[in-house]
């Protein structure tokens, strides 16, 4: 995927750093607290517990040194008013200090002259719901839809609707004062460019496929959308891993996140040079391969193996993960690299003498890590809010238990471990 990622990684680059200085200024960085408890307010997309997911493994790995809570709180199809009126046993009762609202998919629909005035309304109740609990809001555009569409060249009308509707939110935002995300902007060519590439590619390689079936109704089957040079999965309303870690990244940037993690510099013949962030030990050189320990105080952004394709998409994302290896002296040639006994990667002797980032091959980790996360948003917490929306106080109970445990267990996993590396021909 080289040729892909450097494809992508100039404009994709571009298009993020320019819609961010033309759109907004940029945002005071998102200060997390220990013991704070952020609900994440939303739609289907929301509710599909992945880029939400993802937000919540850079927090949970970047400061483990803090107790961080995060609550889903996404159902389909839902609008402001739908929010408003779950608003006290799906958002409030969960006595949250930081509230996100990421809505406008569903909004868009109808008559744009009263839709639009109904969403701004909507979001500045639920600001003044959110602040009245007391808790931080935080307003989060809609993602854009994966139809092709581009900044003023739109494929769909839900698409180019969703554009008023994020600059209606950032004025909102504005005038009352509240931290806001824009992720439709910096997405939308990223992902239309990708969608157009992809039809190019198809078209100078036709393959014959049958002719789609009617709709229920009779009419005419919508044209099939031209595939993507790289597959977001999902659907284009609700795309998959790849689409939603860069919706992640996008949203992290937003709001300010950082991206160190940490650093070393290690010679072919294992010499130790400078650090930032980690403590490197145990270091063996001989018969042509390299070992040591890594040690870090902090830790990389986890990328579940299903979402590795986004930073072919958006190479920039992994700015919010360095992790970095050098590693210089080595014998021109492409690298085997181990991670705690096990094949995790290659890389080049070039790539390693420049700064390899090891984000990507940490899979098994990331794995792990995302397993529990999911546990957590999916079962025992649709089991809280269930008990909660039902007022059954023996339930709710139960469930906030088992939440408790799941979350002590998830704290105890990302605290930092030595990891084995080991590099060789």
């Amino acid at each position: 995927m080289k040729s892909i990622r450097t494809l992508f990684r100039i404009s994709a680059l571009s298009l993020v750093v320019a819609c961010a200085a033309t759109l907004h200024a940029e945002p005071a960085p998102l200060k997390l607290k220990d013991n704070d408890l952020w609900v994440m307010v939303g739609d289907s997309i929301t509710a599909q517990r992945q880029h939400s997911n993802y937000i919540e493994l850079y927090y949970r790995t970047r400061h483990p040194e803090l107790k961080l809570h995060f609550r889903n709180s996404g159902i389909g199809g839902n609008r402001t008013n739908h929010v408003l009126d779950r608003f006290e046993y799906d958002v409030a009762a969960w006595k949250p200090t930081i509230v996100s609202v990421e809505l406008g998919m569903n909004d868009v629909g109808g008559e744009f002259a009263k839709t639009l005035p109904a969403y701004v309304e909507g979001m500045k109740k639920i600001i003044a719901k959110i602040r009245a609990i007391p808790a931080t809001p935080i307003l989060i555009s809609s993602s854009p839809v994966d139809d092709g569409s581009k900044m003023n060249d739109w494929r769909g009308d839900r698409c180019k609707t969703i554009h008023p509707f994020t600059e209606a939110l950032q004025k909102l935002a504005a005038e009352e004062d509240v931290l806001f995300v824009d992720q439709y902007h910096p997405l939308i060519d990223v992902w239309g460019d990708n969608r157009r590439k992809g039809a190019e590619l198809a078209a100078k390689n036709p393959q014959p496929e049958p002719a789609p079936a009617p709709a229920p109704d009779g009419k005419p089957a919508k044209p099939k959308l031209p595939p993507s040079l790289i597959p977001l999965g999902g659907d284009p309303v609700h795309p998959g891993p790849v689409g939603q870690y860069t919706m992640a990244a996008v949203i992290l940037k937003g709001l300010g996140a950082g991206g160190d993690v940490s650093s070393a510099t290690i010679s072919a013949d294992g010499k130790v040079g400078g650090t930032k962030g980690c403590k490197i030990t145990d270091v063996s050189a001989a018969d042509g391969k390299l070992s040591f320990t890594r040690l870090d105080e902090t830790g990389f952004w986890p990328v579940l193996p299903s979402g590795k394709a986004a930073f072919d998409l958006l190479p920039s994302g992994l700015d919010l993960s360095q992790y970095l290896l050098k590693v210089t002296g080595l014998p021109e040639g492409e690298y085997n690299i181990s991670i705690d006994g096990k094949p995790a990667a290659k890389a080049t002797s070039k790539q390693l003498a420049e700064g390899w980032n090891m984000t990507l091959a940490m899979t098994e980790r990331s794995s792990a890590i995302g397993k529990l996360v999911q546990q957590l948003q999916s079962p025992l917490n649709q089991a809280w809010r269930k008990a909660s929306k039902e007022k059954d106080a023996e339930k709710l109970a139960a469930a906030q238990a088992a939440i408790e445990a799941c979350e002590k267990e998830l704290q105890a996993l990302v605290q930092p471990v030595p990891v084995k590396v080991a590099i060789s021909r």
